[in-house]
């Protein structure tokens, strides 16, 4: 019996310390960053986004430890930088939109603003197969349907995504001309290409058949300034 408890113990001693993140999060801070007037949330706030919020920054916290998905480990600083910056990009859609987020990393910003827009059609692009597991277990754990994880760089996704989407976005991007290349092929007529403008760029570069239809100022959780170009797909 003193055995068994002895190796019982050891191996809890080889475990890492997982914090619990429902200890980590203060209570209302989520309800508090949603009703943020910066963000202009059209949204019923109920608490069945809060909680699906929260089990996603437990799934990241979790994550964190053995895969490295963001720089931020605790949920507090994830919940204020990277969600807080992705829920910006819901002034550019509509519920039902098809959407393609090229670049996801881990998630952002298509899962906060799925969990907000449940009715979203979803698809997160990534090339890099750890943040790609990372997603597709959160897309099970928050029972979220019409989405899809696809494990590729964006240069390589099938002819058979062309001309699908209402819209294309991106977050963490290296450069606009880049964006405009890359998503332009995925977009129906009067589609949208969202991106979050990179410093010094001129937002005026337009691609084959993108122009630039809106700029909206956006400012995240630190009070700092930018905007979300928004492109749309010509008719030919």
């Amino acid at each position: 019996m003193q055995l068994k408890s002895f190796l019982l113990l050891s191996e809890h001693l080889k475990r890492p310390f997982l914090p619990k993140p429902h200890f980590l999060m203060q209570k209302g801070t989520i309800l508090t960053i949603l009703q943020d007037p910066r963000l202009s949330l059209d949204i019923e706030y109920s608490n069945f986004v809060e909680l699906k919020i929260q089990q996603y920054l437990e799934l990241l916290v979790k994550w964190n430890y053995k895969f490295n998905l963001t720089a931020e480990k605790d949920p507090d600083s994830i919940l204020k930088r990277h969600i807080f910056d992705s829920l910006q990009y819901s002034r550019a859609l509509k519920p039902n939109f098809r959407v393609m987020d090229i670049g996801s990393g881990a998630g952002f910003p298509g899962i906060p603003l799925k969990i907000i827009f449940p009715t979203l059609n979803l698809v997160l692009v990534e090339s890099k197969r750890k943040r790609c597991s990372f997603m597709q277990a959160t897309l099970r754990e928050l029972e979220m349907d019409r989405s899809e994880v696809i494990n590729i760089r964006a240069e390589d996704i099938s002819s058979k995504k062309e001309g699908k989407f209402d819209a294309v976005i991106f977050r963490a991007v290296s450069g606009l001309r880049e964006c405009l290349a890359l998503g332009e092929r995925f977009i129906i007529p009067g589609g949208r290409l969202i991106v979050k403008k990179p410093p010094d760029e001129n937002a005026e570069q337009q691609g084959l058949s993108l122009t630039l239809k809106d700029s909206i100022g956006i400012t995240n959780y630190q009070g700092l300034n930018s905007s979300l170009l928004v492109y749309e797909k010509c008719f030919t």
